[in-house]
């Protein structure tokens, strides 16, 4: 039976719902019992001796056991770079959730005969890309393809405002949890889905819809002009006003809130675009390829025209210097001339004032009568 799934991961208990297929639409979220007496399981882990991981209320209840093998908080330790050690074995936190997101599947699969269609996850809403990209990883290499990350705040807003008007509207968004209410305003334009904008956690309970209020004044929205208040998680006795300027909304069962609005928003991922609205966290899909493509011979080279590139004239003190080299280096070769005859002249003027060398005394001889030839 066609069916889609959404999961609430909260700090301590875990709650699914499920929408089926009825005609050309879908049915109203059902829970999916997921713990012993209760629809909420815990969120929790245990490593057994085997070596397998225990997920729900079995995992809390051998882990009152044996606390050293209980794993808890790791939905929340995403994006944490240290792993989580149980008896000497490391776990990324993705992974753990993966395991717990696998568990609920499988459980959902066994009642209803398969898996879901789509499967709408909830997340702390400070998660960023790189948060939501690690637990997406994980998740499709678990096998699960279609998959949407939205916060819990903004699946809770689907719960009871699931259709938007066209117009733009602002809404807020009241969690309570242990460590007090997590107040959240979002926003919406019509032609996408509800996106959070501001949000204010450890709010006390008793100032939840003052904060509210506070968060809608800082975006210029007054109290009256609200689409709603959703009040979701575990209120508790007198946590809920009176009459307020707006709309206030809260079901039977608040702590269910967050996972009917994930499993309305799957609901509106797998309808036809025109009669869903876009929801804030987009599922990115990638194209497969089944065999490369035959490479065919390379094309003909196109001729290539190269011209030659001309330098720009030169400006300011290089232009000057271009038109006065050719006349420096005349004046150079004139310099260089002239110093060569200058220095031959000094030469023979210092050589001019000397005589011809002298000649040498005739020698005297003792012949006193010579003969004509010259002997005595």
């Amino acid at each position: 039976m066609p069916y889609v799934l959404g999961i609430d991961i909260a700090h301590s208990q875990t709650h699914a719902t499920t929408l089926l297929r009825q005609g050309d639409g879908w049915e109203d979220p059902e829970p999916l019992w997921l713990g012993e007496g209760a629809p909420a399981a815990a969120t929790a882990l245990f490593l057994d001796d085997e070596g397998y991981l225990l997920t729900g209320d079995t995992a809390a209840r051998a882990g009152a056991v044996v606390p050293s093998r209980r794993l808890t908080g790791f939905h929340r330790r995403i994006g944490d770079d240290v792993p989580m050690l149980v008896e000497g074995e490391a776990f990324s936190p993705e992974s753990l959730t993966t395991v717990l997101i696998e568990g609920i599947a499988e459980h959902a699969a066994a009642q209803l005969g398969g898996p879901p269609r789509h499967l709408v996850v909830t997340h702390p809403g400070d998660w960023g890309d790189y948060r939501r990209g690690l637990l997406r990883r994980a998740l499709a290499d678990a096998g699960f393809a279609a998959v949407t990350l939205v916060p819990g705040s903004i699946a809770a807003l689907y719960a009871h405002l699931p259709e938007p008007g066209a117009a733009e509207e602002s809404a807020v968004v009241c969690e309570f949890g242990p460590d007090g209410v997590t107040v959240t305003l979002a926003t919406t334009s019509g032609s996408s889905g509800w996106v959070s904008r501001t949000s204010t956690e450890g709010v006390a309970p008793a100032a939840a819809v003052s904060t509210a209020f506070a968060l809608a004044h800082g975006a210029s929205v007054t109290p009256d002009a609200l689409a709603g208040i959703v009040f979701c998680g575990e209120p508790g006795p007198g946590s809920l006003p009176g009459r307020l300027p707006c709309p206030v909304f809260a079901g039977p069962q608040p702590a269910l809130t967050a996972a009917s609005g994930a499993g309305i928003l799957a609901a509106q991922r797998t309808s036809p675009p025109s009669r869903r609205a876009r929801p804030a966290a987009e599922t990115t899909l990638l194209p497969r390829v089944e065999s490369p493509p035959e490479l065919t011979e390379r094309p003909t080279r196109p001729p290539v025209d190269i011209k030659p590139f001309e330098l720009p004239e030169p400006e300011g003190a290089a232009k000057l210097l271009r038109r006065w080299r050719p006349l420096a280096a005349t004046a150079a070769v004139l310099v260089v001339g002239s110093t060569i005859l200058i220095a031959t002249l000094t030469s023979h003027e210092a050589t001019a004032g000397r005589g011809p060398a002298p000649a040498h005394p005739a020698t005297l001889s003792s012949c006193a009568h010579p003969t004509g030839e010259g002997h005595c």
